[in-house]
């Protein structure tokens, strides 16, 4: 029996979009110039580029993480992939993110994908081999019976080096 690991951003939905119009907005708020040179802003992009203090992190994050919240509208779902996702059953289903909680309940209930997971499996996908052990260890089944759905080029190419040979590269 196969179990399925879903990635979210980049895989079941694409954010890229607003993620960055989030980021940018709150960075405005601050003062600060837009990103516009990276694929993807992230905390560590923002960082890099402004010497922030604590609280101007916190500002900016808390705006950011608002806007996105309010503009939950205009992700882009994976529609095949979402369509494949609801003819499975929970049970064989787990979402595997480094994504923060609070966005990843917003989006599930904003796609009525809620019941679609029997677990959320959050990781900064950092270790990818202990994180496929506590996949199978949660599942009670072997690496083998494991299929992932991923867009990221590391994490692939690290369960591709685990042996793990069904995963489905999602392309945005």
């Amino acid at each position: 029996m196969c179990r399925h690991v879903f990635d979210l951003d980049g895989t079941l939905v694409f954010t890229d979009g607003l993620n960055t119009e989030a980021y940018n907005y709150a960075l405005n708020k601050l003062g600060k110039e837009n990103i516009n040179d990276v694929g993807r802003i992230t905390r560590r992009v923002v960082y890099s580029r402004y010497n922030l203090t604590s609280r101007e992190k916190k500002i900016l994050i808390d705006l950011k993480q608002k806007y996105f919240l309010d503009n939950i509208d205009k992700i882009k779902a994976n529609a095949d992939l979402i369509s494949l996702l609801l003819r499975l059953r929970s049970s064989e289903c787990i979402l595997w993110t480094s994504a923060e909680g609070c966005r990843v309940e917003a989006i599930l209930n904003h796609l009525n994908l809620t019941n679609a997971f029997s677990r959320v499996f959050y990781s900064k996908k950092i270790d990818i081999k202990n994180d496929v052990n506590k996949i199978c260890q949660y599942f009670r089944c072997p690496e083998s019976q494991l299929k992932f759905y991923e867009d990221d080029v590391n994490v692939l190419n690290e369960l591709q080096a685990l042996g793990i040979c069904d995963i489905l590269k999602v392309c945005k």
